[in-house]
């Protein structure tokens, strides 16, 4: 077999995150010689699957949404490789809310195919019976607001925008922890209402809480192996350690193990790792740079995966809310300077619930999540008081929960950052997501998918999607997948 390095690839695909394995599957189908280089053994990225003594599942709490329509079968079935990756909806969750008495009480469960009647969910929320005509109407505006509508509110925070209806402060945390602290890690006074807006629409029409057996890592190594099927390369386990630039171009890549060439080379590394690390400083603007450096990561998640040797409930997935739990961003900088409780919204999954072949019979295994700065370089101390506090609100909410524990993985923002992203700007690196979708960084202020220089495109969270974490990342390989396309007939046309 011809060694990679001595060919040369019509374009390059630097990680294979879901929008890098996403966007490198769609050009080998479309007819491109694709290369994808992968510093990790399997693709996925912050998705990735995880095997540990006969469980395997994602590394950490990844809730797929919307259900219909979602892009992550969209792009399979395109691909040609549906057997590969078998999408699981479970149809139903668990959250709890901590009522007024202190005691953590589930989200009713409905049969099926059938709405729930908005009395049930106030009842659960303990909305007070002279609001409910309001608060229903507001509900109504939410989800059906014309997008054109929603998308004029970029520039404006969710925050904002919520407490100027005077919602119930339960029904604020209904829409906050439950539903835009997951789908976005940011606090919600910074979080941009046009793409809350139009995220939670798509939740609520199209229902979420869909998951890929065998964890998330499945579907993007079924890209992958796309790629190889339409005759294109994928190298697992090489560095890239240099974008090759010549005369305000790209020209390939430098790694660990050899040098690639192509005229096009598309970054799923994130923006600020691809700008501030893997380009030299004198191929770009100095005002660029700048702009890159100002751009702000999202929020991260650390916690546990724990190994049990009974179930603690039977629902799939669920968040541990209470009238608190929303994150702003005072109160996170002051929880974070220990002036406030840590103690937030908590997300949790239990793979053992809906996915047949990810534990050894009778065992059970939960992954939870709490917020924490994305800083990989915080204290230990610092470190912990975060995971504490989540771990604590899990056993509050499952207090059956501490006696099955047969053992638990601590994951931390230095995993995240290992496992994906490089820390290329002090305090950031562990983010769940990639840029944080907050005011100023979405809608038309979004980073381009076209970089600064010719043939240099990003992939990923950071430019090109909008919506949830994967999701997003998919409709920017897609995206990205059509311009690169175009971009290369360009290049055959006039070359």
């Amino acid at each position: 077999m011809t060694n990679p390095a001595e060919q040369s690839f019509d374009a390059i695909v630097i990680g294979a995150g879901f929008g890098g394995a996403s966007c490198a599957g769609l050009l080998a189908k479309r007819g491109l010689k694709v290369l994808v280089i992968e510093k990790n053994a399997r693709a996925g990225g912050k998705a990735m699957s995880i095997s540990k003594n006969g469980f395997t599942c994602s590394p950490w709490v990844i809730i797929g949404a919307p259900v219909v329509g979602n892009l992550y079968q969209v792009v399979l079935d395109e691909l040609g490789v549906s057997d590969l990756a078998k999408l699981l909806v479970p149809g139903t969750q668990g959250s709890l809310f901590k009522t007024s008495s202190g005691e953590y009480k589930r989200l009713p469960q409905m049969p099926e195919g059938v709405t729930m009647d908005p009395n049930v969910l106030f009842d659960w929320l303990e909305v007070p019976q002279d609001v409910r005509g309001s608060t229903l109407q507001f509900m109504a505006e939410l989800t059906l607001m014309p997008r054109e509508q929603a998308l004029k509110l970029h520039g404006t925070t969710f925050d904002s925008w919520l407490r100027a209806r005077n919602i119930p402060k339960s029904v604020y945390a209904f829409l906050v922890s439950l539903c835009c602290d997951g789908m976005f890690m940011v606090p919600v006074d910074t979080l941009d209402a046009g793409e809350a807006i139009t995220s939670l629409q798509a939740m609520f029409l199209r229902n979420g809480g869909v998951f890929c057996e065998g964890g998330w890592g499945r579907v993007a190594e079924a890209y992958c192996e796309a790629v190889r099927r339409n005759g294109g390369t994928v190298l697992m386990g090489e560095r890239v350690k240099e974008i090759c630039v010549e005369d305000g171009e790209v020209r390939g890549v430098v790694t660990t193990k050899g040098t690639y060439r192509a005229p096009i080379v598309i970054s799923n590394a994130g923006i600020q790792p691809t700008m501030l690390k893997l380009i030299k400083p004198e191929h770009l603007d100095k005002a660029y740079v700048s702009r890159i450096k100002s751009l702000v990561p999202s929020w991260s998640l650390v916690g546990y995966r724990y190994f049990l040797s009974g179930p603690i409930t039977d629902a799939p997935y669920g968040v541990l809310i209470s009238q608190d739990s929303p994150w702003s961003l005072e109160r996170f900088n002051q929880a974070k300077r220990g002036e406030a409780s840590k103690e937030g919204v908590v997300y949790f999954e239990i793979p053992s619930n809906y996915d047949p072949v990810c534990t050894p019979k009778g065992k059970h295994i939960v992954l939870t999540g709490a917020f924490a700065p994305a800083n990989p370089d915080m204290s230990k101390e610092e470190l912990m008081s975060w995971v504490n506090a989540g771990e604590e609100t899990m056993f509050k909410a499952f207090p059956q929960m501490e006696g099955l524990i047969e053992e638990k993985d601590l994951y931390t923002t230095k995993d995240v950052s290992n496992l994906t992203r490089e820390a290329t700007v002090p305090g950031t690196g562990g983010e769940t997501i990639g840029l944080g979708q907050i005011i100023g960084q979405c809608g038309p202020d979004k980073p381009s998918i076209q970089g600064p220089l010719r043939g240099l495109y990003i992939v990923g969270a950071d430019a090109g999607g909008t919506g949830v974490g994967t999701q997003m990342a998919i409709e920017s390989g897609m995206n990205v997948a059509t311009a690169v396309k175009r971009d290369f007939e360009m290049r055959r046309a006039n070359p």
